[in-house]
């Protein structure tokens, strides 16, 4: 059947000359995988164009529940980007972000919750002309919450965090996965604010580094499957 659904770009791969597979989060149907054909034409090229990180469409699917791969009849441009195209800074952040979307989000159950919050997660770094070098941490403290894996604030002081339990902690774990206190008070004060406040934390770029390392450590303790991150590099070495 043919049905219409917004659509996030995670991540797409060449299939022929003239097509592609993509992959992308949907507001009504969760996870999809979607064949875009007639790329090599006039118009198959101008539309290739818009395949990138992150992107936001209006789309009409020839959708079949007894199909993996579905096929894209339409799509347009629901939000036109403007600094996430052209500026390196937002544009690395934007790769990190669609490939963590695509390494963790597995399922196509619908979370209309969790579209909108990447929706509007990449709107919001779409308009930043500061904190943009912090905002690849908060969306991962942030995203942990729509993962299953959320952490919850503590108001207690100088704690340690134990990546293991997920929890603030008094005492210093006696295994190696856990945060120190300095990086601990980050991470709580990442899961109270919004990405519009991220500005507001000073870090230096190893320190950024650092916690970005663990944070996506604590992605791989507690998520089956997760595999190195290609983009990793490229963030590290613009921010730090």
């Amino acid at each position: 059947m043919l049905v219409k659904t917004k659509a996030i770009l995670l991540h797409h791969v060449r299939y022929s000359d003239n097509s592609l597979i993509a992959h992308f989060y949907t507001e009504e149907y969760g996870r999809l995988s979607v064949m875009v054909k007639g790329i090599s034409s006039k118009k198959g090229r101008t539309r290739f164009n818009y395949f990138q990180p992150l992107n936001i469409f209006s789309t009409e699917i020839y959708f079949n529940n007894n199909r993996e791969l579905h096929n894209l009849r339409e799509l347009s441009l629901a939000y036109i980007p403007e600094r996430i195209p052209g500026d390196i800074h937002h544009t690395s952040v934007a790769l990190f972000i669609s490939e963590l979307l695509y390494n963790v989000i597995r399922e196509e159950d619908v979370n209309k919750m969790l579209y909108g919050f990447i929706e509007s997660s990449v709107i919001t770094l779409d308009n930043m002309t500061a904190g943009i070098s912090n905002f690849h941490l908060w969306f991962l403290v942030a995203f942990t919450g729509y993962a299953g894996i959320g952490p919850t604030p503590t108001q207690a002081k100088h704690t340690f965090f134990d990546m293991l339990t997920g929890q603030f902690t008094s005492l210093q774990p006696l295994h190696p996965d856990f945060l120190e206190p300095d990086s601990a008070m980050i991470l709580n004060r990442l899961l109270q604010i919004s990405a519009e406040d991220v500005v507001s934390l000073q870090m230096s770029g190893e320190q950024r580094t650092a916690l970005l390392e663990r944070l996506l450590k604590y992605y791989s303790l507690h998520l089956s499957g997760i595999r190195q991150m290609r983009s990793l590099q490229v963030l590290k070495d613009i921010f730090r």
